[in-house]
């Protein structure tokens, strides 16, 4: 029997409908391997995570539109733990961070009246740590020993000057680094009932401003982004961990 021409011309155009749909439904399916392909090879811009360089490990949580760097040092005698709070900005191509640091000092006269010896604590940075605590050693740096005011002066450990003042039995001051006068942190406490003694409680506070790299895998310090940072600067230039 033969099919006459209505019927084969309706099963033709049904053919190139079926291939026309399964044509659109291929192109669609290779356009979403392809998105899927460059999501796998360029991760998320997320700042969540761990963070690393050759000095620390910072975990970075997100707190609603809060950013908390929590960042503990590889080698704890020679860094100290740090917390860093802020906000990323609205294209999400940088962190913008405050370093807010606190702590004490413990510290006595030598007999000549030159030297300062005793400890430094750092708060921790999370609440059920011990406090992270080293010596402290310093040198009168040639300024005159006053009679009423003993501790009055500057004294120097390394490439830091703490410059005191001493009214009465109130103690007042600051560090900073030799050639960087305008970062300072600074100091206030009271003598002891001896006078041979100070208890101090020291504050820092900076901001440390990040951008993040183009693939989203590293946290540039901003104040060290042309390999130029000031003196007694800390870097803190960031690489991020895969989980694997």
């Amino acid at each position: 029997m033969y099919q006459n021409s209505a019927s084969i011309e309706t099963g033709v155009l049904t053919h190139m409908k079926l291939t026309q749909i399964t044509g659109i439904f291929l192109i669609i399916c290779l356009f979403l391997v392809t998105i899927t392909t460059a999501e796998s090879d360029n991760p998320a811009k997320d700042f969540t995570g761990t963070w690393t360089d050759a000095n620390y490990t910072f975990t970075i949580v997100q707190e609603g539109s809060d950013i908390i760097l929590t960042g503990i040092p590889v080698d704890e005698e020679s860094y100290f733990p740090m917390k860093l709070t802020g906000m990323e900005s609205d294209n999400k191509t940088r962190l913008v961070t405050n370093k807010n640091m606190t702590g004490t000092m413990e510290i006595e006269m030598s007999e000549d009246q030159m030297e300062l010896f005793g400890i430094q604590t750092f708060d921790p940075v999370n609440p059920l740590e011990t406090p992270f605590i080293i010596d402290y050693n310093s040198t009168r740096n040639g300024t005159e020993v006053q009679s009423d005011a003993v501790w009055s002066g500057e004294w120097i450990v390394d490439n830091m000057v703490m410059t005191l003042f001493q009214t009465g039995e109130e103690i007042s001051g600051f560090f900073n680094v030799i050639n960087e006068p305008e970062s300072k942190v600074y100091v206030n406490g009271s003598v002891s009932d001896d006078g041979r003694n100070i208890s101090l409680n020291w504050t820092f506070a900076e901001y440390v401003n990040f951008t993040l790299s183009d693939d989203g895998m590293n946290l540039i310090d901003e104040a060290c982004m042309n390999g130029e940072g000031k003196e007694g600067y800390l870097c803190l230039n960031l690489q991020k961990q895969v989980q694997e």
